[in-house]
């Protein structure tokens, strides 16, 4: 009887003491128990350190990583950790965030999934399965909220939002090998990854709440306070500046992908992405009418409203600091 194969976990923590143990034990108690836990942590001040140090010595699984220069986020945190996964050949990655619950089942479910997904593709393909999620508090009571997520990702989706959250993910090997490196200065590790293998490969849903994303003040991201109707309004509407921030690093993200990537894309592709960023420093009109050419929209009428309200406000701005900064 063959082995199951061995599942690597990237875990990212800083000053996560609060709910670490959590995650931790959640992970311990998973059904599918050939994983193995590297554990990065990016100069902790808390007792982060410490509880990794217990765990260390509670199961051998569990490793601490000293790896890399690069600290200050959690982008960079992760870039680090899997740019040693690349140099490891690791046949497949997850990503746990310090302060979530997996559900007993997360790792088992992902792996059946990915594995489905390589015996229909083929193994030379690169592969990515992402979750549905469940919102809880700070206390761990679930939170009456859903994001909709849609069944597959393609690259006229993800030019303007990414909806496969690091947290949720597994990539196989050729996946991993295609990446080799996440730019730490891309801000999110996932949405970078969503990006190349939407373009390779296949990124699709796994239609089961496998992750239970705490929500609490020091989210880096996917604040579920966020996502309502009215947050949305008042953030573009009564301060749309706020979202000047997001477009620019969202812009600069897909034009690191399109350097590194564009002599592999096929012409389709590298027609799209290539049009969506000159579209930017067309001009409003021109590159609305590039948006409906190629289909490059958000899921979600009310959401495409705010997204192209905030481009006639602010293309060019995002354009300027984009090109002034790097001269190109």
């Amino acid at each position: 009887m063959n082995e199951p194969p061995l599942l690597t976990i990237l875990m990212a923590t800083y000053n996560g003491d609060k709910y670490l143990i959590a995650q931790l034990e959640s992970i311990l108690a998973q059904s599918y128990q050939n994983w193995e836990l590297i554990i990065r942590d990016d100069n902790s001040t808390d007792t982060t350190q410490k509880i990794i140090t217990e765990y260390l010595s509670k199961d051998k699984r569990i490793q601490q990583l000293q790896f890399g220069d690069l600290h200050g986020t959690a982008c960079r945190n992760f870039s680090q950790l899997f740019d040693w996964a690349y140099q490891e050949q690791k046949q497949y990655v997850l990503f746990a965030d310090q302060d979530d619950v997996w559900l007993p089942n997360k790792i088992e479910q992902s792996i059946i999934e990915i594995e489905k997904e390589e015996k229909h593709y083929g193994f030379d393909i690169p592969l990515a399965k992402y979750s549905n999620f469940k919102f809880i508090d700070e206390a761990g009571k679930v939170i009456d909220k859903r994001l909709k997520l849609p069944s597959k990702l393609t690259l006229q989706v993800l030019l303007t939002e990414n909806y496969a959250w690091g947290c949720t993910m597994i990539l196989n090997h050729t996946a991993i090998n295609l990446i080799k490196n996440i730019p730490p200065e891309s801000v999110n590790h996932d949405y970078y990854i969503a990006l190349v293998v939407s373009a390779f490969g296949k990124i699709s849903l796994i239609n089961q709440d496998l992750v239970l994303y705490r929500q609490h003040q020091n989210n880096v991201s996917g604040n579920v306070d966020n996502m309502s109707f009215s947050s949305r309004f008042k953030r573009y509407f009564a301060n749309s500046s706020v979202m000047l921030k997001p477009l620019t690093q969202n812009y600069a993200l897909v034009k690191s992908f399109y350097e590194r990537y564009s002599d592999k894309l096929v012409d389709k592709n590298k027609q799209l992405v290539f049009s969506f960023l000159t579209g930017y420093k067309a001009g409003f009109f021109k590159l609305l009418k590039i948006l409906i050419k190629f289909g490059i929209f958000k899921i979600g009428f009310g959401k495409n409203v705010f997204y192209i309200y905030t481009l006639y406000l602010y293309r060019k701005k995002v354009a300027d600091a984009i090109y002034n900064s790097s001269g190109k």
